[in-house]
């Protein structure tokens, strides 16, 4: 979702009309540049409970890229799989150096998310925020994605590859006042019956709604509500499983004093309930003013070769020339979230 700044907001409001011509996949040319995480101090890795294992920065001259709102990672971490606010889908390979970071992107695809009718998604429809994986780390299999402005969440079989027709999955009432408000933003596949969904931002004075929903859902959603306790003035942006059976929150802060941020959040697996205040424990806060951040909005986690926990996030650049597209590779210190 957009930051609320002026300044940002005016830059994207042009590009928010990008949308990706083609009706199948092309390749795009975009160029990946390592950055270290503290352009001041490029030899420290240490970001809270997280080590820093590599980052690049991504720039590209095709008009529909950008706006890479969530992603997901391959097994081994060969692949990434990603989703745009102008309705795209982009599948890359990524390659690391000796020691195992992050180190290049390449073979970049770009394709339209279709409706039901085979034809592109257009307008405010296209704007997805959330995926999450059917199959945990299967890229080639069946995806759900959830949207704002008009807000759903839809299935796509891409072992049919990114001619998929999505198949709408039932949601409860509870997003509906998130149709003008702190959008649904956020999503994963709790468990193989159950997706838990979360807005953006709280709506008054209450906690961000979220839920767990019965999936497969058919007919009438079977909702169980829980909430999220705000870190004002955090907005949750992303979520993505725990290896331990938790979850992890990426929320982003964006305001006039204190700038943009990135918190990362960790909730154990029995909190999370029908009923419960998800409250979590911080894992790392990072501020643009000393790191390599932009408008953090995507989350993935993969094991690494040595049991390690390594998780991916990537930044929505709202198609916007103020703001950046980065994707970084962070490892969970042994025992952090505990």
């Amino acid at each position: 979702m957009n930051l609320r700044g002026a300044g940002l907001i005016a830059a994207g409001l042009v590009a928010a009309c990008v949308t990706f011509q083609a009706t199948e996949a092309e390749p795009i040319a975009v160029t990946a540049a390592p950055i270290p995480l503290y352009p001041s101090n490029p030899g420290d890795q240490r970001a809270g409970a997280l080590i820093y294992r590599g980052g690049l920065l991504l720039t590209s001259n095709e008009k529909a890229f950008g706006g890479l709102s969530d992603l997901a990672v391959s097994t081994d971490g060969s692949e990434i799989l990603a989703i745009s606010d102008g309705g795209s889908w982009l599948s890359a390979k990524l390659t690391y150096d000796q020691t195992g970071n992050l180190a290049g992107l390449n073979s970049v695809e770009m394709a339209p998310m279709l409706n039901g009718a085979g034809r592109p998604i257009q307008g405010g429809a296209r704007d997805a925020e959330g995926l999450t994986l059917e199959r945990p780390n299967e890229l080639h299999g069946p995806v759900i994605v959830s949207f704002e402005r008009r807000v759903r969440v839809l299935r796509y079989d891409l072992s049919k590859g990114f001619s998929a027709l999505p198949v709408p999955v039932p949601i409860g009432d509870w997003v509906q006042p998130l149709r003008t408000n702190a959008q649904l933003e956020a999503i994963t596949l709790f468990k193989p019956d159950a997706l838990l969904l979360f807005g953006e931002s709280r709506i008054g004075s209450e906690d961000i709604r979220g839920a767990l929903e019965a999936y497969p859902g058919k007919g009438r959603p079977q909702t169980q509500r829980l909430s999220v306790v705000p870190h004002d003035p955090f907005s949750v942006t992303g979520a993505a499983n725990a290896p331990d059976g938790g979850i992890f929150l990426l929320e982003r802060r964006y305001s006039l004093i204190g700038g943009v941020g990135m918190e990362l959040r960790h909730v154990a697996g029995s909190e999370v309930h029908e009923g419960a205040r998800l409250g979590g424990k911080v894992l790392a806060n990072l501020s643009f003013q000393d790191a390599n951040i932009d408008n953090m909005e995507g989350i993935a986690v993969r094991r690494g070769p040595k049991g390690e926990t390594l998780l991916y996030m990537i930044s929505d650049n709202n198609f916007s020339p103020l703001q950046r597209t980065l994707l970084l590779m962070f490892e969970l210190k042994d025992g952090a979230a505990r």
